[in-house]
């Protein structure tokens, strides 16, 4: 039997590599890079602690607790991606603010005139007062 055959054979019915197992192993190695020039032996050892938590996922037989451990890190990821691109499309348009109504939190799209204003926020129907800058 090769080595392929065997190796095949130890993963059935094991979790395997996902997305949680990329990024500790980026963060490993931005650490074991870090280290190069800090020379620190905690931070070795922090190093070797993340890849044997990576290496212990994919060889693990437990499949949903690796699964729910994704799950989180990819809501994660989501909800990062998902802040930056808000934050884009902001900082893209310059024709409007955005403001936060103070009783329900809703992000209101207003657009942009010099002055002080009174707006009624379409989800809750509080007024509140909006001062604005600059204009366009």
């Amino acid at each position: 039997m090769n080595f392929r055959y065997r190796l095949y054979q130890f993963m059935l019915g094991r979790y395997g590599v996902d997305e949680l197992f990329i990024v500790l192993s980026a963060v490993s190695c931005v650490l074991a890079f870090t280290n190069c020039f800090v020379r620190s032996f905690v931070l070795q050892l922090v190093v070797y602690l993340v890849m044997l938590f990576a290496i212990f996922r994919v060889i693990s037989r437990n499949i949903p607790a690796r699964q729910r451990e994704n799950k989180w890190v990819k809501g994660l990821i989501l909800r990062f991606y998902n802040y930056r691109r808000v934050r884009l499309q902001r900082k893209a348009d310059f024709s409007h603010i955005y403001k936060k109504c103070p009783a329900c939190k809703a992000i209101l799209r207003l657009p942009k005139r010099k002055g002080k204003h009174t707006t009624v926020c379409p989800k809750c129907g509080k007024q509140f007062k909006v001062r604005v800058r600059k204009g366009y």
